[in-house]
């Protein structure tokens, strides 16, 4: 389906156009008319699924076809300040031939400098629950008038203990209103936070919104724990890597394998749980922009994030469990371009290993045992 059928604002359309986008992807084409008609919506949908603008275009159709006052109209929750930012920048291009004002209120950031922006009157706000709920609880932000609630990954939100948070927002917010939550999991107290803040939801379940396997080359290489360092540095540089995201399993991997790749004469940054949130935005930015083209994450950076054109994952290590291996490996192989998944597997990981070939598909990833660091796995039973 093309954009231009669902009737919207043609200084949007123009918007749209100028992004780039053609086609409408699944969750669009679903959830876009059901918005725009004014039903709550609640949808399981990831990242790389076009669920931002499937909550955006008709939010902004609808802001743009009533009285601006510039005062606040919209607001979207989300978990981290880095899909924060993102959906700040989606916003930026849809608004563009319009005179909307948005605003990104995160932790990390000068309250003094979101509270000029707010003064200064604008229509839609972003925000991580904390942030915003200090300045609802300080009655330093109006949100008397909001027209539109987003909640974006929800299940995440709730994993991270933002529900309280939630409620008391949700609560000082009209009781009518347009409601969406995005979730990519439909645990039950994400059901159960659907029904305090949705009316009669239209549910909407995308079928396709895990990654595209076809597009990844998935690999296996078997090493010994101790060599993992060395047959990271030899792939790295056989293979030309422009950019990769590296996944460890803790705080303090991240922090040291980023050291440690620095020390090789690398570029690279870390992002982890631990840094605050200045510096993780300052990580992820650095990677984005080139300034950094290795990532070392943990779990953090699996989720709720879109790297555009990355091409190469590694999981330094694999994954103790299957789905966290999925959400890994979906973060390239995005928008139709292929990417490639590198799991650098010890003997003690094979266990592992097992389950994740069982939800892929054992055919689609391919056992590398043959290189200058190569071991035999000791227990052939696990694999």
């Amino acid at each position: 389906m093309i954009f231009e059928k669902f009737e919207l604002s043609p200084s949007l359309l123009k918007a749209i156009q100028n992004k780039g986008f053609k086609d409408t992807t699944p969750v669009q084409e679903q959830v876009i008319p059901l918005l725009i008609t004014g039903k709550d919506v609640l949808a399981t949908a990831q990242t790389g699924t076009g669920k931002t603008a499937a909550f955006l275009i008709p939010m902004i159709n609808s802001l743009m076809t009533t009285q601006n006052k510039h005062i606040i109209r919209a607001v979207i929750l989300t978990p981290s300040r880095e899909l924060a930012i993102q959906t700040g920048n989606e916003i930026k291009h849809l608004t563009s031939f319009s005179n909307l004002r948005y605003a990104v209120i995160i932790g990390g950031d000068s309250v003094e400098e979101q509270l000029q922006q707010i003064n200064s009157g604008i229509d839609i706000v972003v925000a991580t629950p904390g942030r915003l709920l200090h300045l609802q609880s300080q009655h330093l932000i109006d949100l008397r008038r909001v027209e539109w609630l987003i909640l974006d990954e929800g299940d995440r939100m709730l994993d991270m203990g933002f529900i309280g948070s939630i409620r008391k927002i949700v609560r000082e917010l009209p009781r009518k209103r347009h409601s969406a939550l995005f979730s990519a999991t439909l645990k039950p107290d994400t059901v159960k936070l659907a029904k305090e803040i949705l009316y009669r939801p239209a549910k909407i379940i995308i079928t396709d919104d895990k990654p595209d396997l076809q597009l990844i080359s998935q690999y296996a290489y078997y090493v010994d724990k101790q060599n993992k360092l060395n047959l990271l540095l030899y792939l790295l540089k056989e293979k030309m890597i422009d950019n990769a995201l590296i996944f460890v399993r803790t705080k303090q991997d991240s922090e040291d394998l980023c050291r440690k790749l620095l020390n090789a004469g690398l570029k690279a940054a870390s992002l982890h749980g631990d840094k605050d949130q200045i510096e993780r935005s300052q990580a992820f930015q650095d990677f984005v922009s080139g300034k950094a083209n290795i990532l070392v994450s943990t779990d953090l950076a699996a989720r709720g994030i879109d790297i555009p054109h990355l091409r190469f994952v590694f999981n330094y290590d694999v994954p103790n469990e299957a789905e966290t291996y999925i959400h890994r490996i979906g973060r390239t192989g995005r928008a139709g371009k292929k990417g490639i998944a590198i799991s650098l597997c010890s003997n003690a990981e094979l266990r592992f290993l097992k389950p994740i070939k069982k939800l892929v598909g054992v055919k689609n990833i391919s056992i590398i045992e043959q290189h200058p660091f190569s071991y035999a796995p000791r227990n052939k039973k696990e694999e």
